[in-house]
């Protein structure tokens, strides 16, 4: 082979292994744009359209499909494609993405079943922190026990000057130690932890939420 058909071979492959990476780019981009725009139905639209599916995987479309339901905050959505996708043949590491993204979602809106499947998941990939954290979460939110005040008291305190670690972050906690002194029947305490949670959860959904919580 001559070095000028070496030069157009090789250019040839390049442009095969670039051309697919360009338009994969393009098309999710035009996705992105209408999911900022609300345009939810007609992002999803086109991720079920041939190219889409063409250019991702199975399990890309649905996790996109899926963080579009988030994003639209479409509650029967959302669970309906979760169980979708819990169904289907995932591995270890897809199944752990799908259970981290949505699993705080599950105890928020009381689902127990989901939930537990979800921190079953958990448990077989996620870290020993995550994995700590993440039961603790199920105790305070699903089962209604107030154990771990100490833990949530030990995990405020361990960060008070950490500008990373403040705002909705505390506000997280300072919700699960109100939660669990109202578990107590302690309204004083839940009620002074709930308005620090108050506070610092401005501007979240969760602000409502506490709101609706205090006594």
């Amino acid at each position: 082979m001559s070095l000028l058909a070496a030069i157009i071979l090789i250019s040839l492959i390049l442009c095969a292994i670039a051309i697919p990476f360009f338009i994969r780019s393009f098309l999710w981009q035009s996705i992105l744009k209408k999911i900022y725009a609300g345009q939810y139905d007609k992002a999803i639209q086109q991720m079920n359209a041939p190219l889409y599916t063409f250019l991702f995987s199975e399990y890309e479309k649905n996790y996109n499909i899926l963080r579009t339901y988030i994003s639209k905050q479409d509650s029967n959505e959302i669970t309906k494609q979760v169980e979708f996708m819990l169904s289907q043949n995932l591995n270890n590491s897809q199944a752990y993405q799908v259970a981290s993204m949505t699993y705080f979602y599950f105890l928020d809106v009381q689902n127990v079943e989901l939930s537990k499947k979800l921190l079953d998941i958990i448990e077989r990939k996620g870290n020993e922190d995550e994995i700590a954290y993440d039961r603790m979460l199920y105790r305070i939110l699903i089962e209604k026990k107030s154990e771990d005040i100490p833990l949530v008291n030990e995990l405020l305190s361990k960060h008070p000057d950490d500008s990373r670690f403040s705002g909705a972050a505390f506000g997280i906690l300072q919700y699960l130690l109100g939660l669990q002194y109202q578990y107590l029947s302690d309204t004083k305490q839940a009620n002074y932890y709930l308005n620090k949670a108050k506070k610092n959860l401005k501007g979240t959904p969760y602000h409502k939420k506490v709101k609706e919580s205090m006594v």
